[in-house]
């Protein structure tokens, strides 16, 4: 018999883990491992739906199509309709596949073809589980939004009556066991499904608007950004409550509607301090470019996203720099939701930088979510823009299986100004504090790391700057002199008695979207050690 993965660590790691997590949330994980995953829905249609009251914009496509399939997450073209819907791939693959995020990028007929063939073939499996079935509800909302009137009665009425099947079946499975994104997803898509569904049986979903404003207020910081700490699924999250929005959650609960609009104007007020000059996020945690960047859900939302302006998230430790022709994107550190650590990776006190619009400092990124050697160093303090303290280059966090952390490093001391950043952070069970400050002295960025142990005898430490594969390097001994793709030059300045390690490390923009690194490393101690990034003529 194989060993759940879940109990492949020792008992102290799973109480670390587990220590997070409120009564509630224990007693619904507990209940979801006895009874597995929802992929047997008691109906798979509910009649009494008759149409739209309202409509909402569509989704954020996802997925390429052609001739021979849709195209995800970069892998080979498949055609559903011919192969099916459970290709025997990953559950990530899976999932998107059955999110249906491309329905907008097809012609209506093929589209319509699309969404039957599911109804008739899908009548229980992973489509049917909690998340993949609340974004599929909002991508069906926004592409019946578009085309229900060009449908005939009775395709009107199956698909509608599918639709309401699905969302009563999320109804009763919503993801309480994960929270965070996921519980806010499922009630994304029962507020949305209440407020557009017109019919005799709509109303069953009503309470679901008051649901979604209460759980938009609670997983949100006091500075507007998702506690999750995550940039991609900010705005995600935003987007999804944007439809909520732009259906008029006034009709069916007036007193949630002001809640929910401030809410949104709180995560767009936000987008500042994790965007690079080129309009997208900045890849703290499990953040991909090319989904819903911060530009287009400002533009989506008749938002103006403030660029070349400095902005302090201190709640959520996000803070961004316009420091002469530099853009400093800094993630300081925290455990906003401290139960739903999922995305979070050991990259505090890590930095992004652009000069101008070029991105040159780069933070690892993601590229998938199996458990398995490039999770676990995507995730890992060596592969972001921070220092690791201790043997072996130690985590910050204790890291284990894809999303998982039982004991977490510590925030200290953190400090900004205009021209000036610091803090501290203690990682799990680490003999040392890494001491951080980034400043601007009006010509050059400077980094300076002090590494100050607990007992006075020095603990092995490595600061690492990551830049893209892209760029030319030349080590001269102290300095490295950088040319960007698009011409731009600057160096990397250490103390004049060191000497650069320089390798290669790879990194990701986006799932399966490998983007390789040049890694920097010196050697960092209580003394301190000072890089400096300047222009070059």
């Amino acid at each position: 018999m194989t060993t759940p993965r879940l109990f492949r660590h020792g008992p102290g790691t799973l109480f670390r883990t587990a220590s997070h997590l409120p009564p509630r949330q224990i007693a619904y994980q507990l209940r979801r491992r006895l009874g597995g995953p929802a992929r047997r829905p008691k109906a798979t249609s509910l009649e009494g739906v008759t149409g739209l009251l309202a409509r909402m914009p569509a989704p954020t496509p996802e997925g390429e199509p052609g001739p021979d399939g849709v195209c995800l997450l970069r892998q080979p073209p498949h055609d559903p309709l011919r192969a099916g819907w459970e290709p025997p791939v990953g559950l990530l693959y899976l999932y998107t596949l059955h999110y249906h995020g491309w329905l907008q990028r097809l012609r209506p007929a093929v589209a319509l073809a699309t969404i039957e063939h599911w109804i008739a073939n899908h009548t229980e499996g992973v489509g049917w589980e909690p998340y993949p079935t609340a974004v599929r509800a909002l991508h069906w909302l926004g592409w019946l939004s578009g085309h229900i009137d060009d449908l005939d009665g009775m395709t009107r009425r199956r698909l509608l009556a599918s639709l309401a099947g699905q969302l009563r079946h999320l109804e009763r499975h919503l993801e309480h066991h994960l929270d965070g994104n996921h519980l806010w997803t499922d009630l994304a898509a029962l507020a949305a499904g209440a407020l557009a569904l017109d019919g005799p049986r709509a109303h069953l979903l009503a309470p679901a608007v008051g649901r979604f404003a209460a759980v938009t207020s609670k997983q949100l910081a006091l500075d507007g950004f998702h506690r999750e700490r995550t940039p991609s699924y900010h705005c995600l999250l935003a987007e999804q409550l944007a439809g909520v929005v732009a259906l008029g959650p006034e009709r069916a609960e007036p007193r949630a509607a002001p809640l929910l609009r401030d809410n949104l104007a709180r995560m767009l007020a936000v987008l500042p301090a994790f965007t690079h000059p080129d309009g997208d996020v900045a890849l703290f945690g499990d953040s991909q470019r090319g989904l819903v960047s911060p530009a287009a859900l400002a533009a989506r939302c008749g938002s103006v996203l403030s660029q070349g302006t400095d902005y302090n998230a201190p709640a959520s430790g996000l803070f961004r720099r316009a420091w002469g022709p530099w853009t400093l994107l800094w993630n300081a550190g925290g455990l906003g939701m401290p139960q739903q650590v999922g995305h979070i990776h050991g990259d505090w006190l890590g930095y992004e930088l652009s000069l101008g619009g070029e991105r040159v400092v780069v933070d690892a990124g993601v590229g998938t979510y199996e458990v398995g050697p490039e999770r676990t160093y995507a995730r890992s303090t060596r592969a972001h823009n921070t220092v690791t303290v201790g043997p072996g280059d130690a985590d910050q966090h204790e890291l284990w299986a894809s999303h998982r952390i039982g004991g977490r490093g510590e925030l200290v001391d953190l400090s900004f100004g205009t021209s000036e950043l610091s803090a501290g952070v203690r990682g799990f069970r680490s003999p040392a504090v890494h001491h951080r400050r980034l400043s601007w002295d009006g010509e050059r960025l400077r980094c300076l790391d002090r590494v100050v142990p607990d007992h006075g005898e020095p603990v092995p430490a490595t600061m690492r700057v990551h830049l893209p594969r892209a760029c030319e390097l030349a080590v001269d001994g102290p300095r490295v002199r950088v040319r960007t793709p698009e011409g731009r030059r600057f160096a990397v300045r250490g103390p004049d008695d060191l000497r650069w390690q320089t390798s290669a490390a790879p990194g990701w923009t986006a799932m399966a979207s490998p983007a390789p690194r040049h890694c920097l490393a010196l050697p960092a101690g209580p003394a301190g050690l000072e890089i400096v990034f300047e222009l070059e003529p």
